[in-house]
């Protein structure tokens, strides 16, 4: 039986500790959440961020444009919206529909309150592993597999995702030089031919690809390391549940270690997203 990644107690730790520093803050301290157009996944976790925040004393803003809108009122609408005082936080949620310059739109959040880390100057300090901010859901599985203690130290350690949101960001923070970190590291992506044969030979695979159990036994090794940061929708018996990427249940059984869904990475994205927006408040007052 495998060791149960959860994230649930790391969370509420983080909470607690988020908690306590804005017991005695009595300003606003909001955010904007910007969703163009429809994807049930995407609204999930917007709901998540929204009842979390709210629930510590933030005060989210949410924004969703049809895909009617016009880019530069998007464009617009952040610029104007982030200038005021409250606001130490934007996030326009991925994926941005593809009739959209995403660049364009990103590059219009302030590097400041940019704290899902997706400009390309955010970015562009992860690489010299000097970020402003750690990207929320990269930094969940690094926070798991610190806490449950498991390097990466000189692992061959799989990412199936090259999304700017995880894939890219994690290969750059599994390459620093850190116990988390000083991995070998393999990208695989849909363009990937014979992706069996890579997830064999992994210690440790992080799958962010969106397709439900599509991570089987038959796939990895005995004794490997699984971080599944898919979050899809699917109904069964006419209820709509929330699953991973990896088959769990199949999984369980043969590997080392295993992430669960929902209640591993997710759990602490959202909480991490959360510290981003606190430390953007403390930079902005001098803290």
């Amino acid at each position: 039986m495998a060791l149960i990644l959860e994230g649930k107690s790391l969370a509420l730790k983080k909470e607690e500790s988020l908690k306590k520093k804005l017991e005695n803050i009595k300003e606003k301290i909001s955010f904007l959440i910007i969703q163009i157009g429809k994807d049930e996944s995407t609204e999930v976790y917007v709901r998540q961020k929204i009842k979390k925040s709210e629930k510590l004393g933030f005060s989210p803003i949410y924004k969703n444009f049809d895909e009617n809108s016009k880019e530069e009122e998007i464009i617009n609408f952040i610029k104007e919206e982030q200038k005021k005082s409250d606001i130490y936080g934007v996030i326009c949620e991925q994926p941005i529909p593809k009739k959209y310059n995403s660049l364009k739109i990103i590059e219009s959040i302030d590097k400041e309150k940019d704290i899902d880390c997706l400009t390309p100057y955010n970015l562009g300090r992860l690489v010299w592993d000097n970020p402003i901010f750690y990207p929320a859901t990269p930094k969940a599985v690094v926070d798991l597999l610190e806490n449950y203690e498991i390097s990466t130290e000189g692992k061959r350690v799989l990412i199936i995702s090259r999304s700017i949101i995880i894939g890219k960001p994690l290969l750059l923070i599994l390459l620093r030089k850190n116990k988390i970190g000083d991995a070998t590291v393999i990208v695989a992506h849909s363009k990937t031919k014979e992706l069996k044969e890579l997830t064999k030979i992994a210690d440790i695979i992080v799958t962010a690809v969106g397709k439900p159990n599509f991570l089987k036994a038959d796939m990895v090794k005995e004794e490997s390391v699984i971080i599944d940061c898919g979050i899809n929708v699917i109904e069964k018996e006419g209820k709509s549940l929330i699953v991973g990427d990896a088959c769990y249940e199949e999984l369980l059984n043969k590997v080392k270690a295993i992430t669960p869904v929902p209640g591993g990475v997710g759990v602490l994205t959202t909480i991490n997203l959360l510290e981003n927006l606190f430390l953007s408040y403390e930079r902005k007052k001098g803290v």
